[in-house]
């Protein structure tokens, strides 16, 4: 895991990848995302996100996992299994 020090913003949708895992926190207005690329990123807004926070890149789930507990992030959704196969 390689965490990202500086601000770095992603536009959305996003190119080449996309959202494999969200992790919300408290009553749902927040959440990360782990990408299938690997990357954890946190959506704003949190629905039908405009861009991301690039938090941290090369992230396998496990380590994602972690994170996302540790920053009080606890109700797991896998979306991947959402995704079209037909974009």
């Amino acid at each position: 895991m390689r965490e990202v020090e500086r601000f770095v913003v992603v536009g959305a949708p996003l190119r080449r990848d996309y959202e494999s895992r969200r992790w919300y926190g408290g009553i749902g207005s927040s959440c990360l995302v782990l990408t299938a690329r690997g990357r954890l990123l946190e959506p704003h807004p949190t629905y039908g996100p405009s861009k991301y926070r690039l938090l941290a890149r090369k992230l396998n789930l496990a380590e994602a996992n972690s994170y996302a507990i540790d920053h009080a992030y606890r109700h797991l959704r896998v979306v991947d299994a959402l995704r079209d196969p037909h974009p």
